[in-house]
């Protein structure tokens, strides 16, 4: 066993993540092992995982400085490769812990929201486009019986 359950779970992963709208991975900042399953774990998020996935990664235990095996700059480099917003938290000291959840709400939200205005642009547009079709369709027949007032 030893790696934290990490095989147990490749089984469901592949699906599960394509429902995900967001992801926050995390890793034991007092652990080289857990931050080396973590490029793992997010190559494979970025290979099955749909696009508009957020991702936040997080080096947990940022209070046992003097246990401290990954440094701030290996956290940030590893999240920048995969274009995610990094923090260093505590759980046992709470430090950072609701700004990550925070901003993972608020970049899941972001996303959704461009998703609604895309979907509302080719609403408009599919809307436009029948307009036009409908108009050239009655041209050529006698205008005033298709319009009966000018709105």
């Amino acid at each position: 066993m030893g790696h934290s359950g990490t095989e147990r779970y490749q089984t469901i992963t592949k699906q599960y993540y394509r429902r995900a709208q967001g992801v926050i991975f995390v890793y034991d900042i007092t652990s080289e092992s857990s931050f080396q399953h973590l490029m793992k774990w997010a190559g494979d998020v970025d290979e099955f995982a749909p696009d508009k996935v957020q991702r936040v990664l997080i080096g947990n235990k940022s209070d046992e400085e003097l246990r401290r095996q990954v440094t701030k700059d290996q956290g940030s480099k590893l999240a920048e490769t995969y274009g995610m917003e990094f923090f260093e938290t505590s759980a046992s000291t709470s430090s950072n812990i609701s700004e990550a959840f925070t901003r993972l709400t608020e970049l899941v939200l972001q996303a959704h929201h461009r998703d609604v205005d895309n979907l509302l642009g080719a609403l408009d547009d599919y809307l436009d486009n029948n307009a036009l079709e409908e108009e050239n369709e009655s041209e050529g027949t006698d205008v005033n019986t298709h319009r009966t007032c000018a709105c």
